[in-house]
């Protein structure tokens, strides 16, 4: 099976000269949502956004579904099949929910309703408050609306930088429960975390970044439980699950 996106050998950063990410490698699964975990510093964001196109790269290539993206720029990646959604500034605050979806579908030159009828039956809340100016929504309600907007592009693949950033602790369980629904509507996920908790819970499988490679790929069962790798790698101590006959 090809995978829906690949990323081999990628080397980026802001600076000529001076990588933020070095080497990194990655292989997200049609269907799959991955997340990329690790330290601060280690060049999460920095992978993603040179993935869709935000960052320079100086080495290495990314493939979605086997075509090539690497140079397409950043404007032309939604047609491409693949979805950006930043961490902030990723909605309109002063226009509505329905006249930020409707911006997206009149961007890509769509239908309208074809394009936003089944946004607003996967986010009900969103349908329910489209008339709401997007500044006055919970920081949950936010994401979501970014992430609704996203969709309009019907992507393949939706990468996301971030999205608990600054949510309370319940929030943050509803807007990554949120992803498998997602996936479930057909598109693959990838998205950056320092959750590592809500990340495990949510996610197939995580790639532990650190100094701009992965150091650790794994389904996330086996790093949840994984004591050595969450004391290094993820700056945390966790307890291995018992084993039968343990006491």
């Amino acid at each position: 099976m090809t995978a829906a996106l690949q990323i081999e050998n990628l080397e980026a950063g802001y600076e000529p000269g001076l990588p933020i990410v070095r080497g990194a490698s990655l292989t997200v699964m049609p269907g799959e949502i991955v997340a990329i975990l690790g330290p601060n510093g280690a060049g999460k964001s920095t992978l993603v956004k040179a993935a869709a196109g935000l960052v320079p790269i100086s080495a290495g290539r990314v493939l979605l579904h086997g075509q090539d993206i690497t140079r397409v720029p950043a404007h032309r990646m939604v047609f491409e099949g693949l979805a950006f959604v930043p961490q902030t500034e990723n909605v309109f605050a002063n226009l509505t929910i329905a006249e930020n979806l409707e911006l997206a579908a009149a961007l890509l030159k769509a239908d309208r309703r074809e394009r936003l009828d089944p946004v607003y039956a996967m986010f009900p809340d969103l349908l329910r408050q489209r008339t709401l100016r997007a500044g006055r929504l919970s920081g949950g309600q936010r994401q979501m609306l970014a992430v609704a907007r996203a969709l309009i592009a019907r992507p393949r693949v939706l990468v996301l930088d971030e999205p608990s950033a600054g949510l309370s602790p319940k929030l943050v369980g509803q807007v990554l429960a949120q992803l498998r629904t997602v996936r479930d509507s057909g598109v693959t996920v990838l998205l950056v975390e320092q959750n590592v908790k809500a990340a495990l819970a949510v996610a197939d499988r995580a790639a532990v970044l650190v100094e701009g490679r992965e150091r650790v790929v794994a389904a996330c069962d086996a790093l949840r439980n994984d004591p050595i790798i969450a004391e290094l790698y993820l700056g945390r101590h966790v307890a291995p699950v018992p084993t039968a006959g343990t006491h």
